[in-house]
């Protein structure tokens, strides 16, 4: 999936941006879908992995690193934000495979806004309206593009005979 999502951002995301509006960055879904169950040890060499990766092909230099780490530092208190109701077991039971679309929605959708409200000011060291409309519509888009790569590939279907 990293090598998926990774391919995707340095082939097809440059064709498919909104010049100057919007980016997408469907990566940020890597970050999310590692498992809760993991060790953190074991998260934090797999986001650090990922960014220094992510920093090699698209600079700025360490900043993928430190958005991505973000993401994975919050993930499991958005989601139980959007889920108050958990067992105390819970990250060793939950999926995200079998999360609704719309359970999808609010846990993803937050932390995609963090990962683009840290990661396009700090790209380009300035906070402006103009920054601040491409962060909005950026997390949109790359939204977008996760809630279709969550659908195609990660989420369950269940079929009644």
């Amino acid at each position: 999936m990293a090598v998926t999502l990774l391919l995707f951002q340095m082939a097809l995301s440059p064709m498919l941006r909104v010049e100057n509006l919007a980016y997408p960055a469907p990566y940020v879904l890597f970050w999310m879908i590692v498992p809760f169950s993991w060790s953190p040890l074991l998260s934090g060499v797999v986001a650090i992995t990922f960014g220094m990766l992510l920093d090699i092909v698209m600079p700025p230099h360490g900043l993928q690193t430190f958005c991505g780490l973000w993401v994975i530092g919050l993930r499991k208190g958005i989601f139980r934000l959007s889920h108050p109701n958990l067992p105390p077991e819970w990250e060793l039971t939950v999926s995200l495979r079998d999360l609704s679309s719309g359970a999808f929605f609010l846990y993803a959708f937050p932390l995609t806004l963090i990962h683009h409200l840290l990661y396009f000011p700090l790209a380009s060291w300035q906070l402006s309206g103009s920054i601040l409309l491409q962060i909005g519509l950026s997390a949109a888009y790359s939204f977008l593009w996760e809630w279709i790569i969550f659908e195609l590939t990660i989420r369950r279907h269940y079929v009644r005979a």
